[in-house]
């Protein structure tokens, strides 16, 4: 049986500054942010109570999973680029949800700024809805490397050694030569 070595060529250059301009935009902006605004409202949950700790909890997770999804995609394999698609679409639905519940119960409890008297519901929104910029930087750059040329060639690759083997003659069962 003859094995053939999948060849991938060398990334381009841009897609690598797009990658780290990422990385660094899901550290500060879907990383950073929601699991800060989690843990001010786990740290004062005596004055904010139980539903708003279990929303600072879920902002903690949604921006680790943001976190984990802008790791994957720095990965050029088809199934690592599928994951950080589905966890960075979802861990910022997470987040916006979890955004739409915090704003609204500061809304209604009447937070606001005290030097400013501007809704905290403003500044929670400022901080959190920013992190759709990486979000959608994660799923471009997943969606890109998936429909690459690459991948592409190892997947017809894979699906051409697979249909060999298939295909290939049987090894005789009861020891006879040809």
């Amino acid at each position: 049986m003859k094995r053939t070595s999948i060849k991938i060529s060398k990334q381009h250059p841009v897609m690598t500054v797009l990658k780290v301009i990422t990385l660094v935009l899901t550290l500060v902006l879907s990383c950073m942010m929601p699991v800060l605004s989690g843990a001010g409202l786990i740290y004062n949950r005596e004055s904010y109570g139980g539903e708003l700790v279990r929303v600072g909890v879920l902002l903690i997770i949604s921006g680790a999973v943001m976190a984990v999804g802008a790791v994957l995609c720095l990965f050029r394999k088809n199934i690592p680029n599928v994951i950080a698609i589905i966890l960075s679409a979802g861990g910022f639905a997470l987040c916006m949800t979890m955004l739409h519940k915090l704003a609204d119960h500061a809304d209604k409890s009447g937070w606001s700024d005290k030097y400013t008297m501007a809704p905290i519901s403003d500044m929670y929104r400022s901080r959190l809805i920013p992190g759709i910029i990486p979000a959608v930087m994660i799923i471009i750059i997943a969606v890109v490397q998936l429909m690459s040329y690459d991948l592409a060639q190892q997947r017809e690759e894979k699906k051409r050694v697979k249909k060999e083997r298939e295909n290939a003659p049987s090894p005789s069962i009861i020891g006879e030569d040809d």
